[in-house]
């Protein structure tokens, strides 16, 4: 193929002016047979009034080889030729679609070039022909879903492996991508959303699942007494995982039988977290001892989070039957005991839980008075637990019970609630 290039300037842009060529850029002017002489490489039209290169020959030619680097998973050099055809056709829908794949494709999540990718597919549907629009659309929703759903399997693939935090972190941030921008593409377009969604929502689902088993494994340990560490591991990645599982009733609040899994997920994991605790080994008593557990308001607002899910699936299972609401687990009695001095098993609440059950316990208003304390003292907990002045106002008065209790030979050793 031949174009003709200005010999002053390097440009192709000659209109006939006058039986001779006027260079546009320039000025220069060439007679027909000068015009002839400084063609190079490239097709010229010289029978109208201004010089067109005819370049088909090199677009067909970069096509062919962006489709065969694209087909070789070489998705640079494919975009690459694709931003060559371009060059010279701006308006070729073919290399656009093609690009969209490219750009899209060559995403990582430290670099998301879904906005490329989605760009790129909206120029490749302006400019297809009317015969050619429909399938262009098609393929370029087919290739967006695709690389949503790739995106966040990649994601939720490290999550699996690590279940940390950041990862989970990670996840969501692609998430609020993919919705800001290939999700509102995909809307423009038509294209079915809740599939979508659904696809994502799952993908989400299994990772989580696959992370949480590693996750309660890393926990638990060997001997199944957490450490300090453990437990603070443990409560930071599964918040994340039912952060993640909370997002993906929110991507598909539309397909029952998914939402209904993902609330029963989160209903064991939220379970496992409120009676998540770490130990320590006592020479004294020669046996674990709890070391770090959850306050009395943190457990009940875990319980509270247990009984929303219970009921989401009641809405959306008529017959599911909603079950009696927990009560927290053992290491969240003494309620206010508890919350002054921060755990449920240390020397303090050793000696108020003796004195529970072996004094109070042994009489009738003691047994009253027991009842009505766990019956009202976790609702203060839950108002008032976490100010300074609730905490100051309880520490000086149990402090004070306490040393009665100890100066009366009641004991504050470790030691395991009394079974009824």
């Amino acid at each position: 193929m031949k174009k003709i290039v200005c010999e002053m300037c390097g440009s192709n842009d000659l209109i006939k002016k006058d039986n001779v060529y006027v260079c546009e850029s320039c000025g220069t002017k060439y007679s027909v047979e000068e015009a002839k002489k400084m063609m190079i490489e490239g097709k010229v039209d010289v029978s109208g009034s201004k010089v067109k290169v005819d370049e088909k020959d090199k677009i067909k030619n970069f096509l062919m080889m962006a489709n065969n680097a694209y087909d070789a998973d070489n998705k640079k050099e494919a975009e690459n030729y694709c931003n060559k055809i371009i060059e010279i056709e701006p308006e070729n829908y073919e290399a656009w679609l093609l690009k969209g794949k490219s750009a899209g494709w060559q995403s990582t999540l430290a670099n998301l070039r879904i906005d490329e990718s989605v760009n790129a597919f909206q120029k490749a549907i302006d400019n297809a022909p009317k015969d050619k629009a429909d399938k262009v659309k098609k393929e370029a929703i087919k290739e967006t879903t695709s690389l949503c759903s790739a995106l966040v399997a990649l994601a939720c693939k490290n999550y699996a492996k690590y279940g940390s935090l950041s990862e989970a972190n990670t996840i969501l941030e692609g998430i609020v991508t993919i919705k800001k921008i290939a999700l509102k593409f995909l809307m423009k377009c038509k294209a079915d959303m809740d599939d979508i969604n659904a696809e994502l929502a799952e993908t989400i689902n299994v990772s989580v699942v696959s992370a949480y088993t590693k996750i309660r494994k890393d926990y638990e340990g060997r001997d199944g007494h957490p450490s300090d560490y453990a437990f603070e591991s443990y409560a930071e990645k599964t918040k994340g995982a039912i952060l993640l599982l909370e997002t993906a009733i929110d991507l598909c609040d539309d397909d029952k039988d998914n939402d209904i899994q993902v609330y029963k997920n989160l209903i064991i994991i939220t379970t496992d977290l409120e009676a998540a605790k770490s130990y320590t080994y006592s020479a004294q008593s020669g046996g674990w001892i709890t070391d770090k557990c959850w306050n009395a308001q943190y457990k009940e607002q875990l319980i509270d989070k247990i009984m929303e899910y219970h009921n989401k699936i009641k809405e959306l299972d008529p017959n599911y039957v909603v079950p009696a609401r927990p009560t927290a687990s053992k290491s969240g009695g003494c309620y206010v005991a508890t919350c002054v001095y921060g755990s449920y098993d240390c020397p303090q609440v050793w000696t108020l839980r003796r004195f529970r059950d072996y004094t109070l316990a042994e009489t009738w208003y003691g047994r009253l008075f027991i009842h009505t304390y766990y019956a009202i003292s976790p609702t203060i907990v839950k108002l008032f637990g976490n100010t300074k002045w609730f905490k100051r106002m309880w520490k000086g008065k149990l402090d004070k019970l306490v040393t009665k209790l100890q100066n009366e030979g009641v004991e504050n050793t470790p030691y395991q609630d009394r079974e009824w």
